[in-house]
């Protein structure tokens, strides 16, 4: 009986809240949910996309041919190159001034501009501060950066065999290689410079190069910093999760900690709904998961039903398959705004006010029948499923190109699947969320290689050959949020053999002490807190004078849907600091020592409650002309 009242409800929630929603991720190659959460890190913004002049520098890439095969293993691959793209912000050059490379990493560039024209986020400040030639570098099989052949230009439609073949080279290593040859062989004209001074020589050997990375980008930067030392005089690695792991449960425990501050009964019931759904599962409630899917997708399920039959064994994939969307639906954001800013909050906020305007204690599931507690749910994700579509991607080959680019990355090398634990009492997800779905849908989309097996991804090569979470690097500044999924693969994780964060910046020549590194954990922070929050400071940063005709968009003043993350700016002016510091070493020869750290140099304050400022010289030298 309580089944049929079960349906009943649901039913009319189906009439009532029937929507269109995205295809679930395993359905479909254009679908995958990094590409949903990575529009969070984008920071473009279409109130200046009308106002840009013709001098606007991310409307005019730059390209550089580059190997396929950097080291030779692929005789068949010898001689051939692709077109790198990139983009050079000059506004801020001094001369003498350093180059600042921003690496973007998994996804095209065309959403990140704005870190080359917004001047109050963060690379825009650097350069600024510093009189750097600012780059914004796209990644090796990303957007424009890609081989041009028919597997890329109808990569949607290629066959798993003509997917591992394109994706051969595109590696870790290979990837890292590219940036080592752009840097040594890079050279840059200057518009209106004098034509009585010579253009300055910009390679590592002449300039001092600083890195600054997000997530995988930030490994990516202390990957170079260990393999190719003096490369980078300063590396700014935020939310950088070095170790490489396949199985990441680990991933939910930063969500379960911020539901435990302010939504200890959204979590009972995210909990209590990841249990609906196994048991579900387990038992092939056919009626129960319909109704369920019927209430959420609309004609979009009844479609699949009608054509596969209700006892199709393929229709029961499908249902697994949108039932996974389903279950991740309140997470996608989560990384990047936390709960009460996210899609997450909104479910929380929605399902425990469907019966009761102030909630319920304990949640929905112990306090409302089984029927009701699920039409909850349901309700809390449609209202954030409404009018969702798939991220659209422009300026790549092929829109599904970064999508697969990425894919082929975890399910080769990087791994990070993020997987319920059935195990933990406050597990988030359905138990069929498993490593083996994910190894499924690896072996699906590329078939079975020595790239791509049932064993999963090969993490083991990276961890060992640079050291995982055990990393120690004397140029590098760690920055982790502190609700942060990704930092429990970081240096800062509470699994990682101890690292002793320090504040202190060494002088140019002298060491950390062993186990110390330069860190700094956002509190309230999320996934690259440090480069999404722009810069504020009580006081406007001094003019500059423009030396070429490429000026940024003007500076926004504050960030949607969103509260500022105020300790982000200790972050931020930590790593001025460093990077004020290390840019003038000459070598960066380093051996790990007893010794203590070398005392912080002294930093004015310029903005109430920020620990580490910006220090006023060098805020003051930024409006030094640059000719």
């Amino acid at each position: 009986m309580k089944s049929l009242a079960f349906c009943t409800v649901l039913v009319g929630l189906s009439q009532i809240l029937s929507v269109t929603a995205a295809v679930p991720w395993k359905d479909s190659k254009t679908r995958e949910r990094l590409d949903f959460m990575r529009q969070y890190r984008r920071v473009n913004d279409p109130d200046h996309s009308n106002s840009r002049t013709q001098d606007n520098p991310a409307e005019h890439p730059h390209y550089v041919d580059m190997p396929l095969d950097h080291f030779g293993t692929d005789p068949a691959a010898k001689g051939q190159t692709y077109k790198n793209r990139y983009f050079v912000q000059d506004a801020y050059y001094r001369p003498g001034g350093p180059v600042l490379f921003q690496d973007i990493g998994e996804d095209g560039l065309d959403g990140y501009t704005g870190y080359i024209t917004k001047e109050n986020l963060m690379p825009v400040v650097t350069a600024r501060v510093h009189g750097a030639l600012l780059i914004l570098w796209e990644h090796r099989f990303y957007g424009e950066s890609a081989p041009v052949n028919n597997v890329s230009l109808n990569i949607g439609n290629a066959t798993p065999k003509e997917l591992t073949e394109f994706y051969k080279h595109h590696t870790i290593e290979q990837a890292l290689e590219d940036v080592v040859v752009f840097a040594n062989n890079f050279s840059y004209t200057f518009p209106n410079w004098p034509a009585d001074k010579p253009q300055p020589t910009l390679t590592p050997d002449k300039t001092p190069w600083a890195f600054i990375g997000c997530s995988y980008s930030a490994n990516r930067g202390a990957w170079l910093a260990k393999r190719n030392p003096g490369l980078f005089k300063a590396t700014l690695a935020s939310s950088a999760p070095v170790q490489e792991q396949v199985n990441f449960w680990q991933y939910f425990r930063a969500i379960e900690e911020e539901l435990a501050k302010k939504y200890n009964n959204c979590a009972l019931d995210l909990h209590a709904a990841a249990n609906w759904m196994t048991d579900a599962y387990m038992t092939k409630n056919t009626t129960l998961v319909d109704t369920l899917l019927l209430a959420v997708y609309g004609s979009q399920w009844t479609k699949l039903v009608q054509y596969y039959g209700v006892d199709s064994p393929t229709l029961w994939q499908y249902r697994v398959d949108y039932l996974t969307n389903l279950a991740w639906t309140p997470y996608t954001d989560f990384q990047y705004v936390g709960v009460e800013y996210g899609i997450l909050g909104t479910v929380c906020d929605t399902m425990e006010t469907a019966y009761n305007p102030s909630g319920s204690p304990g949640g929905v599931f112990a306090s409302e029948p089984l029927d009701r507690a699920v039409a909850a749910y349901v309700k809390g994700i449609v209202a954030v499923t409404r009018g969702t579509s798939d991220v659209s991607t422009t300026g790549t080959i092929n829109p599904y190109l970064d999508s697969l680019s990425w894919s082929w990355q975890y399910c080769t090398e990087v791994g990070g699947f993020q997987v319920a634990n059935t195990a933990r009492s406050t597990n988030l997800l359905p138990v069929f969320v498993d490593m083996q779905q994910q190894i499924d849908y690896c072996i699906s989309t590329y078939g079975l290689s020595d790239r791509v097996t049932r064993n999963g991804p090969d993490v083991t090569h990276i961890n060992e050959k640079y050291s995982g979470w055990n990393i120690e690097l004397p140029n590098v500044i760690w920055v982790h949020g502190e609700f942060d999924p990704w930092r429990a693969l970081s240096i800062a994780s509470p699994d990682a053999p101890e690292h002793k964060a320090t504040t202190n910046i060494p002088k140019c020549g002298d060491t950390f002490s062993v186990g110390t590194q330069l860190q700094w954990i956002i509190r309230d922070g999320h996934h690259g807190s440090d480069l999404a929050e722009a810069i504020r400071f009580n006081t406007p940063l001094p003019s500059v004078t423009l030396t070429t005709a490429t000026k940024p968009a003007p500076a926004t003043t504050s960030r949607p849907k969103s509260t500022v993350v105020i300790d982000a700016l200790n972050a931020q002016n930590l790593w001025m600091s460093a990077m004020g510091s290390w840019i003038a070493c000459t070598t960066l020869a380093w051996t790990p020592t007893a010794a203590p750290a070398a005392a912080a140099t002294p930093r004015d304050v310029v903005y109430p409650g920020v620990r580490y400022p910006i220090a006023r010289a060098m805020v003051a030298a930024a409006a030094t002309p640059a000719l």
